[in-house]
């Protein structure tokens, strides 16, 4: 979810505790990363450069929002659940 989205999906997610975790790579690991992979998420709608804008300019800064550049998937999960409480909107 990007932009106003984050907080307009959030609002109808009913369950509680409510944990909203933004996983916020740069964009030449997001670049990186789409190079790596046999299918592409971006292309002639949107670039990694415009997505990552919108991020970080449009979307509100709710939850736990982790820079992933340098980390692994296990190192993902464990400073998600190290630092939950920081992910709790509700």
């Amino acid at each position: 979810m990007l932009g106003f989205w984050l907080s307009a999906y959030a609002r109808l997610i009913r369950t509680r505790p409510l944990y909203v975790v933004v996983l916020a790579p740069g964009p030449e690991t997001v670049a990186a990363r789409e190079a790596g992979r046999g299918k592409t998420g971006y292309g002639a709608h949107w670039s990694v450069a415009e997505l990552d804008r919108v991020l970080r300019a449009e979307t509100p800064r709710i939850g736990l929002w982790l820079d992933t550049s340098e980390l692994s998937v296990g190192e993902t999960v464990e400073a998600i659940l190290a630092q939950r409480q920081r992910a709790r909107v509700a």
